[in-house]
């Protein structure tokens, strides 16, 4: 294994860490003999011993054969050899990432400080600093020089930026020698870039080729030959097709690709480290890895910790289920539907985080739920049995997450409070002497190591059901909304019991009114459901008023999902309309915001009305700038995303004939990308003339004026449609 070393002096060190990988085996000792023995001729093993560890599902000890490999080349080619001795010996820990085995069995994580013994370059060992701990503590984020590569602009004229410790080039046309001379220069420890991994290094790599000249995008002394991808991966999750694009990876500095990575996107670069960290996980790879990859490998780290052997394939089927005890278990999430119309003097409420504290307080997880040693019938509705004797891996990794995204939470809310918080119970120091700069940049740190953790709780109950999640168990995940259902209940009768009227709920969720209510009412009733379901209820905010809106195709139907609404402090909270698509032009979501904004200082229904001539003002100025020819082709691009290869679409959608003119010039779109398109005249019977794509869109290009009133009108609609008014029919009278 290679690692780089930051040492206390700043510089970097290469080192390398003779590492052997290991797998277990279990069966009859004549067939692991004859496994050990066969893979030795292949020169794929050294050697072998006997060992015991723990089997997840029962807990027993068992005796395994502990099976060495010669190196990572062989380790990574193990699925494909051991299929054929499955039907006799069981296999585990053998498709673990290398990395991350190597982290494990060291254990030391990425940027944690540790203690080396080393002659020259080679390391005879190595393990973490006594003081270290793997959450990161103010003092912990990495000082790096950061190097942004970019290439920016409209239709083919694009100009590429480099741009390091205030110091930018801009070229327009890409010299690859420059690149290479500012690279050196600078030797930048982390790169990031805007489509790097998708179009801007294939093109780099391809120029180098081109012009026979090289870029040292690594720190790696020996001489590396980089293949040019242009193709990642498409993948269906949750009805929809998503694409991913091939990672192009630096060795012995970061590249983060700021667009291929949803943990940058959502937390930043303190989210991507915090998440390395507690993964196990290069943080390279974390950046391009989903949230639910951090919390599989989370719990790994702990089976491996705990010597639990890792199973290769899932062994525990779903159970057999009748027609009743599906529909007695397989509920979801429970959902009051909402009250159509605006109510004033309400209040949400929220249990904190509520489906991984359940796993955690319930002690829910694949090994636990419906085990062979207990006879309770803890979990409601369907009886299943929780294990009393032993606490399962999945409760065990969660709980310090959750307790320190609670404290991430508390330690923001000081902050923005201009309150001195206290010290983290999980890392040295607290803010010490920062000023008053330096403590808002805590608050947006802090704000964002907490957002990655969230969207790690997130996902933690989704793959608790996924099929193939190491530690899933479809009855852990009916379990765990069997109990959800219940707590969301009992929640709904203490708010009753307390003289409130439910208006709303869904999930963890409740929205609830009562006649000149008082804020330390709603704090106490918080108290109550917390101490009743043993889940922290939190005060969301109490609303001036709020809005729930209809279905789109029945007025009378409400949406679960679809309000928005006013709190006391001024601030809009808006859910389901026009302007949270991604697909709505950036016109449309403009005009909607300014509309919703001009309620901002309402209070009551009433006052609601009154600002709607203002409304309606606005819906003629934006009106006035489409039909004007005002508006800029960027601000009318609508985004959508494509499920299939653009020349297997057998209906001419719009977003169909946008990636099909791509194709057609020789920009390759994938399954799951989106394209971005302006609609010029979607009722042509020329299918080139209904759309046009970006990047192919030019300046005399028109554009559809009565498309764009549509989704103009419509967007004004769902603000107004409690008053009763023909948007429609009052824009052309107007």
């Amino acid at each position: 294994m290679i690692l780089w070393i930051k040492e206390e002096d700043g510089k970097f060190r290469r080192l390398e860490d003779p590492f052997r990988p290991r797998f277990y085996a279990q069966g009859k000792k004549s067939d692991l003999l004859a496994l050990f023995y066969s893979l030795q001729k292949e020169r794929r093993v050294v050697r072998y011993q006997w060992t015991r560890k723990k089997e997840l599902w029962s807990g027993d000890e068992v005796e395994v054969m502990e099976i060495e490999v010669v190196d990572s080349d062989h380790y990574a080619r193990l699925s494909r050899v051991l299929p054929q001795w499955e039907e006799s010996i069981a296999f585990y820990n053998c498709d673990i990432p290398l990395p991350q085995t190597y982290l494990y069995e060291r254990k030391i994580f990425p940027t944690g400080r540790c203690t080396i013994e080393v002659e020259e370059n080679r390391i005879f060992k190595i393990y973490p600093d006594s003081s270290e701990s793997v959450w990161m503590g103010d003092e912990d984020i990495p000082n790096l020089r950061v190097m942004t590569l970019n290439h920016y602009g409209s239709g083919w004229r694009k100009v590429l930026q480099l741009e390091c410790e205030g110091y930018r080039v801009e070229m327009e046309t890409i010299d690859v020698r420059e690149i290479a001379k500012f690279l050196k220069h600078f030797d930048p420890d982390v790169i990031l870039s805007d489509d790097g991994d998708a179009s801007l290094l294939p093109l780099l790599l391809s120029l180098e080729k081109r012009w026979k000249s090289s870029i040292s995008w690594d720190r790696e002394p020996y001489l590396l030959r980089r293949q040019i991808r242009l193709r990642g991966r498409s993948y269906f999750s949750y009805g929809r097709t998503y694409y991913q694009a091939p990672a192009h990876l630096f060795l012995g500095r970061w590249h983060i690709d700021r667009r291929n990575s949803f943990i940058y996107r959502e937390s930043g670069m303190e989210g991507v480290i915090e998440l390395s960290r507690l993964a196990k996980i290069p943080v390279q790879r974390m950046a391009r890895a989903s949230p639910g990859t951090a919390i599989t490998s989370m719990q790994i780290d702990r089976a491996f910790q705990e010597n639990i052997l890792i199973p290769w394939r899932k062994g525990e089927p779903e159970r057999f289920k009748t027609a009743w005890d599906l529909l007695v278990a397989d509920k979801g999430g429970l959902v009051f539907q909402p009250r159509l119309g605006i109510f004033e003097d309400v209040a949400e409420i929220d249990f904190a985080s509520m489906y991984p504290t359940m796993m955690a307080i319930h002690n829910i997880s694949p090994e636990t739920v419906l085990c062979r040693c207990c006879e309770n019938h803890r979990v409601p509705e369907v009886g299943y049995t929780i294990c009393e004797k032993r606490e399962g891996i999945v409760p065990k990794t969660l709980r310090p997450i959750l307790e320190r995204r609670a404290w991430l939470k508390k330690m923001v809310k000081e902050l923005e409070s201009g309150n001195n918080p206290p010290s983290p119970p999980f890392s040295k120091g607290g803010l010490g002497g920062f000023g008053i700069d330096s403590l808002s940049k805590k608050r947006e740190i802090y704000h964002r190591k907490q957002t990655a953790l969230k969207w790690m709780l997130v996902t933690c109950f989704g793959y608790l059901g996924y099929r193939n999640a190491r530690f899933g168990r479809i009855e852990a995940h009916e379990a765990v909304t069997a109990f959800g259902r219940e707590s969301l209940l009992r929640a709904k009768e203490i708010c009753e019991e307390q003289g409130f009227e439910l208006l709303h709920a869904i999930t963890d969720s409740l929205w609830i009114r009562k006649k000149g209510f008082r804020e330390e009412e709603v704090l106490e009733l918080c108290r109550k459901i917390s101490e009743a379901t043993g889940i922290t209820m939190s005060l969301e905010g109490i609303y001036r008023w709020v809005a729930f809106l209809p279905s789109k195709g029945n007025p009378e139907s409400p949406v679960a999902n679809r309000y928005f609404g006013l709190f006391q402090n001024g601030k809009i909270k808006v859910r389901g309309l026009s302007f949270r698509r991604g697909d709505m032009p950036p016109l449309i979501q403009e005009a909607q915001v300014r509309m919703i904004e001009v309620l901002a200082g309402t209070r009551t229904r009433g006052e609601i009305q009154l600002k709607i001539p203002e409304i309606l003002d606005l819906l003629l100025e934006y009106n006035l700038k489409l039909k004007g020819g005002q508006t800029k082709q960027e601000d009318l691009a609508i985004r959508k995303r494509i499920s299939q290869e653009p020349n297997a679409y057998k209906v001419d959608s719009l977003t169909a004939l946008a990636a099909q003119q791509l194709e057609d010039v020789g920009i390759e779109i994938h399954p799951g990308e989106k394209v971005r398109y302006v609609i010029k005249d979607a009722e042509s019977k020329e299918k080139a003339e209904r759309v046009r794509p970006f990047p192919l869109v030019g300046p005399d290009d028109i554009y559809d004026v009565k498309k764009y009133t549509e989704l103009l009108v419509k967007a004004t609609e769902e603000i107004l449609i409690h008053f009763g008014y023909n948007v429609k029919r009052l824009l052309s009278s107007l």
